[in-house]
């Protein structure tokens, strides 16, 4: 089926259009969501709001990108706004919070996938676990740049038109990830 008719089918309201568009989209949109907010629940939540959103607007898709590409739009900036708004939560809570400010919470980590290339599944889960604390400490930007670029492997541009920003704004932010990554995998040893 081509995009036209595809288009055609959900502005209908097609119930089994909207149904493949779901299972051709969510596992990758899942996976990229949850490398940017660290919280597979958190993830649930934002593709669901994702696919609620792109119901709601599939009048005002244009129809100049592929559908997918702009459910990945949706997802990502959905996925922003989750982080930026457990932020803001996070930092009202610490007011009122009775805890004492020295208690370490360990962040909920993603799982990674892992080059082949390590000898053995103890290796690979350790590197997958501090590849994946190197990655909680980026920003939800920074997060959101090696995830479409490294690991879904998307071209600059499209990369710049999912996050809505320029090229030299993604080459920026990924060169400063992947310095960040390179220290913190340093001095892991990994």
């Amino acid at each position: 089926m081509s995009d036209d008719d595809c288009l055609k089918l959900l502005r209908a309201g097609d119930e089994a259009a909207w149904a493949q568009l779901h299972r051709d989209h969510f596992p990758k949109l899942w996976s990229t969501v949850n490398r940017i907010v660290n919280n597979p629940s958190l993830s649930d939540d934002v593709l669901q709001q994702t696919f609620i959103k792109a119901y709601r607007e599939i009048d005002r898709f244009g129809g100049q990108s592929q559908i997918g590409t702009w459910l990945y739009r949706i997802a990502v900036n959905q996925a922003l706004d989750a982080v930026r708004k457990q932020g803001r939560l996070s930092r009202w809570l610490s007011f009122l919070s009775p805890v004492a400010e020295d208690r370490e919470e360990t962040p909920v980590l993603p799982e990674v996938a892992v080059a082949a290339a390590s000898s053995s599944g103890l290796e690979r889960s350790d590197l997958a676990r501090h590849i994946a604390e190197a990655m909680a400490d980026l920003s939800p930007e920074h997060r959101a740049v090696v995830q479409l670029r490294l690991v879904d492997e998307l071209s600059l541009e499209e990369t710049a038109k999912l996050l809505g920003c320029k090229s030299g704004t993604v080459n920026s932010r990924l060169h400063y990830a992947c310095e960040r990554l390179r220290k913190k995998l340093q001095r892991t040893k990994v």
